[in-house]
Order: C-alpha cells, then sequence, then structure tokens
C-alpha cells in the first residue's frame, strides 16, 4: 500500500516549471526589458511553486556554466524599483537550449522532482513515448501511455487501482464480488467489465467508455454516481469538482495505443497535454488561445513536432523551435 495524499515539494509543478522556461527563453531574447523583469519578479510572488521554478531554472543554469547577464539581474531581491538593469549582449537562444539539455541530460530531477516522487509512490511507470501493458494480479490489464505512473491497492475485498499521472487504458475483468475501483484525483470509476480510459493532467481529468458501462463520481457525496456507457466521456476540473459529459467514438477512444491520438473535439491546449508525454523536449505554451480553441484530427504521436504544427494550424496558433528539444505554442501563425 502506498501513502494517498503525500504533499508534492513546491519545486515539483510541471505548470511553474513551465512558465518558468517561457520567461527564461523571452529573457534570453531581451535582457534589458524592464516589464519583463517586473512580470517576472510579480510571478515568483504570486505562488512559492513559482519561486521554487525560478530557483530550479537558476540552478539548471548555474550547471551549465552559463550563468550570466539573463539571470543576476532576478536575485530573490528583485531589482530596484523604477531602474532598469544595463544593456548587456543579449544571451543567445543556444544558451537557453543548452540549459534545457543540461536539465533532461540530468534526468530532470532539478526541475521535474515529482517524477521521483512517482516512481516512490507507483507500482508501474513509463517513460517519454513508452506505452506498456501490463497484467494486474486479478487477470484484468491496464496499458499505460508515456509518463504515466499507476499504484496498486487491491484487498481481499476489492480491486482498486489509483492512477498518478498520465494515461492509461484498462480492460476489466468481471468479478461481480469484487469491484474494480479507479481513482484519478477527485474522479472515482466502478467498473462492471469493460473497457475504459482514464487521463490525468494538470488542468482536467478524463475518462472516456469504449466498451460497457462505467459508474463515475466526482468526489462529492451528495451527487450520485454518473452511468456512462460506450462513446461517453466525462471531464473533470481537479480543481474544482465540475465536470461535463460529452460523446465520442468509441473507436477513437485509446488511438494512441496505436502510435496516433485521434480527436473529433478538443481544445489545443489538451491536446498538446498529450503530445508532452511523446515528446523528449520540452513543449511550452502561452496566451489564452490554446485553451480557447478546439480542434479536431489524426496526429501522428512518433513525429510530435509535426503533431504540433498541424495542432496549432487550424487556430491559427503559431509554433516555434529552438534548437532540437523545445517547441514554444502561442502567438499568431506567421
Amino acid at each position: 500500500m502506498h501513502a494517498m495524499n503525500t504533499p508534492p515539494p513546491p519545486e515539483d509543478d510541471p505548470r511553474a516549471v513551465s512558465e518558468a522556461t517561457d520567461f527564461l527563453v523571452r529573457l534570453a531574447d531581451t535582457p534589458a526589458d524592464a516589464s519583463l523583469h517586473a512580470a517576472i519578479q510579480s510571478w515568483r510572488r504570486q505562488r512559492p511553486e513559482n519561486d521554487a521554478a525560478w530557483a530550479a531554472m537558476r540552478t539548471v543554469w548555474h550547471l551549465t556554466g552559463e550563468l550570466g547577464p539573463v539571470l543576476l539581474p532576478l536575485d530573490p531581491s528583485g531589482p530596484v524599483a523604477g531602474q532598469i538593469p544595463a544593456r548587456r549582449p543579449p544571451t543567445s537562444r543556444r544558451r537557453v537550449t543548452l540549459a534545457a539539455t543540461a536539465a533532461l541530460s540530468l534526468g530532470i530531477a532539478l526541475l521535474f522532482g515529482g517524477d521521483i516522487r512517482l516512481a516512490l509512490l507507483a507500482d508501474a511507470t513509463t517513460r517519454t513515448a513508452e506505452n506498456r501493458t501490463i497484467t494486474l494480479p486479478d487477470g484484468s490489464t491496464a496499458t499505460l501511455g508515456g509518463r504515466s505512473a499507476i499504484a496498486l491497492h487491491y484487498t481481499p475485498r476489492q480491486r482498486q487501482v489509483e492512477v498518478l499521472a498520465g494515461e492509461v487504458f484498462f480492460t476489466v475483468r468481471h468479478d461481480a464480488d469484487h469491484p474494480f475501483i479507479v481513482t484519478a484525483g477527485r474522479l472515482t470509476a466502478r467498473d462492471i467489465g469493460t473497457r475504459f480510459d482514464i487521463d490525468r493532467a494538470d488542468t482536467r481529468i478524463t475518462l472516456a467508455v469504449s466498451e460497457g458501462s462505467v459508474g463515475v463520481s466526482c468526489g462529492d457525496p451528495r451527487i450520485p454516481e454518473k452511468r456512462l456507457t460506450a462513446g461517453d466521456v466525462i471531464a473533470v476540473d481537479p480543481r474544482t469538482g465540475h465536470a461535463t459529459i460529452s460523446r465520442e467514438d468509441p473507436s477513437a477512444i485509446g488511438s494512441w495505443q496505436q502510435g496516433h491520438l485521434l480527436v473529433s473535439d478538443a481544445t489545443v491546449a489538451s491536446v498538446v497535454q498529450t503530445l508532452r508525454r511523446y515528446y523528449p523536449g520540452i513543449i511550452l505554451s502561452y496566451g489564452a488561445a490554446p485553451g480557447r480553441a478546439h480542434v479536431a484530427g489524426n496526429y501522428d504521436l512518433s513525429d510530435i513536432p509535426g503533431a504540433l504544427h498541424a495542432v496549432a494550424a487550424p487556430a491559427r496558433i503559431g509554433v516555434t523551435q529552438i534548437g532540437t528539444q523545445i517547441l514554444i505554442l502561442g502567438g499568431t501563425q506567421r
């Protein structure tokens, strides 16, 4: 049995790390931009996770031997109000790429300590771009997508699996005497011998039924369990518990297992969260457009840069590639 509610360390926050990296890239281009310096300082004060992520980014920069004008004005005390740092030669994007590459070569331990925490909690994990099917103690199977993790909590009375991160497709063996329960944050699914997919991301948790039926609850005992059947998809906000139900072609559910992502109606942001699990570098996004724009398509998970361009094009969102391991989504398509 694993601890269920261990709080993450402050630097273990994917959103904060993504935002810190985004600021670093922008700062490399315009190191003397006073408004950008002010925005970074304001962002660092908003949450302790933000400040910890920036400290981790500084550490990585130190390790590359490239600490210089970009980061020096941004010590914890910040620049004096109203002062603009002296103009220095701009730091090249190549140096930013080196910093990101250094983080990756270190197993991203400095920036993504959560991977280590998940390894301690999980009974099964996958690496970037790895799909793996495991047989559970009762004969059911779970196929884990890239960067996914599960913990098993089997007892003599029930079968329970916790999705800690990523996406998992379950094929459940029916056993009326031993309920099969899957939890993912606020979402709890009670299966009655079927096939379904659970995707646990930072901003939403989704469950999609490929075959059979599933009972779903969202952490509020006042709200009765919802019964979903083939083609039903429920999306839950992990912060509020608010849930919405939509329909999907059952044949498209779990398509990632065959190396492609088939989407009929999803936001650009939600598709990008899946693409990140199959990309060995960093995908950053900024602006409101990725969260608003909806797309449909069939995306090749073996070519993430190509898939990202295909996702962004209908919404006219720009994609910038820095080196071989950083993709930035945002702005207007050129």
